[in-house]
C-alpha cells in the first residue's frame, strides 16, 4: 500500500493532516482532498507524499511499511 491509497482509506484524519501539511492555507482541508481526487487540476505529487509520510511517521513509528509510491 502506498501513501495515497493509505490517506484515501480513511485511516487518518485528513483535515489535521492538511493543516500539518499546509499550515498557511486557510483552506487545507480541501486543498488536500482535491489533491487526492484529483479535482480542480490538483495532483497528489511525490512532495506531497513525502510530507504526508513524514508526518505520519512522526505521529506513530510503528507505521514503517508505508510507500510513497
Amino acid at each position: 500500500m502506498n501513501i495515497k491509497e493509505y490517506l484515501l482509506s480513511g485511516a487518518v484524519n485528513l483535515a489535521e493532516l492538511a493543516s500539518e501539511m499546509y499550515p498557511n492555507n486557510k483552506t487545507a482541508r480541501i486543498y488536500l482532498f482535491k489533491k487526492l481526487h484529483g479535482k480542480s487540476n490538483r495532483t497528489f505529487t511525490k512532495k506531497d507524499a513525502e510530507k504526508a509520510l513524514d508526518i505520519i511517521k512522526k505521529r506513530c513509528e510503528t507505521i514503517s511499511s508505508l510507500t510513497i509510491d
